[in-house]
């Protein structure tokens, strides 16, 4: 009778993966709880004899096929990978190599805030007050920019300070997006195992 249970949970198995389902889908068609699901596919119980119907209905297959499949062998269950197993840091030139977008990065970003700082700092040490032929008074940063002429530094350091902000925005938004399957997985409860609980009769 084990061995009965074991092939009937190995059918079900092997046809809802080949159906492109998960344990909680077949559950929610079923109308039972993904663990009544996983019970069935370990062996540990069967459905009963109407679920045994809308099963056969559901993975569309016959009931011959799924209590006596011939000639198939048992799928060996599949082993969870240990949790604590954490991928090895790359060391030496590879990981030299991960770094330099954050060095070009950071020092584009420094250059072009340093740059636009100097502007700053060079327009308050030595004030300009420009008047337009039409009247109009230009001080400050821009009365400064139009007496020097320094306008195409104006635009590099803008250019520089984009430039670094957006590589590391991509940096930080790759890093993030890389480390979200390491949280969930870190943070996956552990199911708590009750009183094993038949949801149909054993074969």
């Amino acid at each position: 009778m084990k061995n009965a249970r074991i092939r009937l949970g190995q059918e079900i198995l092997r046809r809802r993966k080949a159906m492109g389902m998960t344990q909680e889908e077949l559950a929610s068609r079923m109308g039972v709880s993904r663990q009544s699901v996983a019970k069935w596919e370990t062996g540990l119980s069967s459905p009963d004899i109407d679920r045994l119907a809308l099963l056969r209905d559901v993975l569309q297959t016959s009931l011959d096929e799924l209590i006596a499949p011939a000639g198939r062998e048992l799928i060996p269950e599949p082993v969870p990978p240990a949790e604590d197993s954490v991928r090895p840091e790359p060391a030496g030139p590879v990981r030299n190599l991960r770094l330099l977008p954050l060095i070009l990065g950071t020092l584009l970003f420094c250059c072009g805030l340093g740059g636009l700082a100097a502007l700053w700092v060079l327009s308050r040490l030595h004030p300009v007050r420009l008047v337009d032929w039409d009247g109009s008074l230009h001080t400050g940063l821009e009365g400064y920019l139009m007496a020097t002429g320094l306008w195409p530094v104006l635009l590099l350091a803008c250019i520089l300070l984009g430039c670094g902000s957006l590589t590391l925005l991509y940096l930080w938004g790759t890093r993030r997006k890389n480390s979200c399957p390491r949280q969930r997985c870190a943070s996956r409860a552990v199911p708590v195992r009750h009183p094993a609980r038949d949801d149909g009769n054993r074969l």
